[in-house]
């Protein structure tokens, strides 16, 4: 890596800020310094340019809290893209002292993450999560950074603690330029958004913020949340949006560089594999070392413990192996995933592409399995959960997508590198989905958390999946108001039974290293399918003293004889069946009732 790289922005100490920007094509560069955020008078120095077409000046003061902007060859003023923080609605840059930022005993924080292959993902809006006035946080934390952590009955950290998962996926929480910052604003219906159009990577959204004026709060009170997640054993995973930025001609990246930091077809125009504008031009060296030095900020100075990546197909598969390779560093459980696929056609080299089949180290989320749980996501097709059973991709989906046999065959080396998952916060939540194919919510429900949990790979659900929260048919609230996208926490106590039952599974889940196997081999020497009904899959992973006997049925009632496919076993106990058992079977007979899924422990002598 480039050292420069390590320098752009501004760097701070009490006594002096030396600030750079890279930008080889512009003539002159002028810092311009504010006292306040609004200010329009300010105090203006000139920037030496060196040969490898760096800007640079020193000034020696104590610049903390100090408001910033750049004046690119005297005709146009310009944020720095470089920057790490910022004034409200990202009008102007900022200088912080980041080490004034930390709550107390944050530099040091010890916690206890699970290992990447034993993650259960949860993914989290900050705003719908506690925004509404359901979710029994306080009015001034509501809908903030710091309403995950607020402590009450309903919501909070009370709830993910009990929920039992091991990691909060976060949905964009870097600065993003879609939504008004004040908090005047920040319950008006219009002024609403998921967060997936960046203007400034390397800085955090104000409107999360109880106070977005100051641009220390929102660093702070990110930090005060991943300590109290980390205190409780939670890990926190960001999602990242390096395959566009919002704006394209007029952005910062473009005005220092014009045709560097982005795709281009042959006409000049930009290329629009995002499908909202442009592409980052991840292959070019500068902006992959700044997409890599953007996530090692957020390992290093956050301590966040994982990435979700938007369009991951749009970074090219160097930079991502890059990506992968230095993270790992700090962190080896550090999790990676991201999305396989793209939005529109991109000029991107074919063999660059991050996709299917291509990753080593990081995962995917594994679309085939999701569709075969509940069929497509938006239209009246179905999958198992409704009846409709394809059994090589449910089986293919259960054993991590590895390449199981003949008929079974993924796209994983590591069952590590599939998240399992049913909905994200995509296309139509499965409440509607299900809505839409079938009157038998409920066990629709049970039976797709059962496909993800009883699987090898990586579990993820959306946040209210676990009591049927709807979004009244809409298939991409992105932009719609709370009245559609806030978590409505009384369907928590209305539909108690069905999170009752994800919270059994995922203790299940989590006590049980069977469903932990990474490597390819193992599988398929463990698991084993057994043909019992058109309906309902059946199979065992082989332990040290056993077998685990699952079933997962999407039809009638069943009945299976152990002896005609155990021929040592001694005992057979019921361990799971809708919670966490332990009752011997009497006789060589399982009934499996309709739409239901049940574990049992063969003990053999072996």
């Amino acid at each position: 890596m480039d050292n420069n790289m390590y320098e752009l922005g501004y760097n701070y100490s009490k006594n002096s800020t030396v600030f750079k920007l890279w930008a080889p094509p512009v003539r002159t560069v002028k810092l311009l310094l504010y006292e306040n955020y609004d200010d329009v008078r300010y105090r203006q120095f000139d920037m030496q340019k060196d040969v490898d077409g760096y800007f640079t000046v020193k000034i020696n003061e104590d610049l903390d809290g100090v408001f910033y902007k750049y004046e690119i060859d005297n005709e146009y003023e310009i944020i720095d893209p470089y920057c790490k923080a910022c004034s409200i609605n990202s009008l102007k840059s900022c200088v912080v002292d980041f080490k004034s930022t930390d709550p107390q005993g944050f530099l040091n924080e010890k916690y206890d993450i699970k290992n990447k292959d034993e993650a259960i993902i949860y993914e989290l809006s900050v705003k719908d999560f506690s925004s509404d006035s359901s979710s029994g946080v306080s009015n001034q934390n509501r809908g903030k950074f710091l309403g995950i952590i607020d402590e009450n009955e309903i919501s909070g950290i009370n709830y993910l603690r009990e929920l039992g998962i091991t990691h909060v996926h976060l949905m964009p929480i870097f600065d993003f330029i879609s939504v008004d910052e004040r908090s005047s604003k920040f319950f008006d219906d219009d002024n609403y958004n998921w967060g997936y159009d960046p203007e400034i990577y390397n800085c955090i959204e104000g409107s999360y913020s109880i106070d977005p004026y100051n641009p220390k709060s929102r660093i702070f009170e990110l930090k005060k949340m991943i300590q109290k997640l980390h205190e409780n054993n939670i890990g926190v995973v960001m999602d990242v949006v390096f395959n566009h930025t919002f704006r394209s001609f007029d952005s910062p990246f473009n005005m220092i560089y014009p045709s560097y930091f982005y795709r281009f077809d042959n006409n000049g125009n930009f290329s629009n594999g995002s499908g909202v504008g442009n592409e980052l031009k991840t292959e070019n060296k500068m902006v992959g070392e700044f997409i890599l030095e953007s996530l090692l900020f957020y390992q290093r100075e956050y301590h966040i413990d994982g990435f979700r990546f938007d369009l991951m197909a749009l970074l090219d598969i160097n930079t991502v192996n890059k990506i992968v390779n230095e993270l790992r560093k700090k962190d080896k459980n550090v999790l990676i995933y991201g999305e396989p696929w793209m939005a529109c056609s991109t000029v991107l080299d074919d063999k660059l592409i991050t996709t299917f089949g291509r990753q080593k180290g990081f995962a995917f989320f594994n679309s085939y399995f999701r569709d075969a749980i509940k069929g497509s996501n938006d239209d009246d097709s179905c999958g198992f959960v409704q009846g409709n059973v394809d059994k090589n991709a449910i089986k293919t989906g259960l054993c991590g997508s590895i390449c199981y046999d003949d008929d079974i065959k993924g796209f994983c080396k590591k069952s590590n590198e599939t998240i399992n998952y049913f909905n994200s916060h995509d296309n139509l939540i499965l409440q509607d989905k299900i809505s839409l194919t079938t009157d038998d919510i409920k066990s629709s429900t049970k039976l797709s958390f059962d496909l993800i949990m009883l699987s090898q790979g990586i579990p993820f659900f959306h946040c209210g999946n676990e009591f049927l929260r709807s979004k009244s048919m809409h298939r991409d609230s992105y932009n719609l108001d709370l009245s559609i996208n806030a978590v409505n926490w009384k369907l928590k106590e209305e539909n108690r039974d069905i999170l009752d039952y994800v919270k059994s599974l995922i203790e299940f889940r989590k006590s049980h290293e069977e469903f932990h196997i990474a490597d390819e081999f193992e599988i398929k020497n463990r698991i084993e399918f057994y043909d019992v009904d058109e309906k309902c899959i059946c199979y065992s992973i082989k332990n040290k003293s056993g077998y685990l006997l699952i079933f997962i049925n999407a039809g009638g009632e069943i009945k299976f004889n152990i002896s005609d496919y155990f021929k040592s076993y001694n005992e057979c106990i019921k361990i799971f069946d809708g919670g966490i058992i332990e009752e011997k079977q009497n006789n060589d007979i399982i009934s499996i009732d309709k739409r239901q899924s049940r574990v049992y422990f063969i003990k053999t002598d072996i």
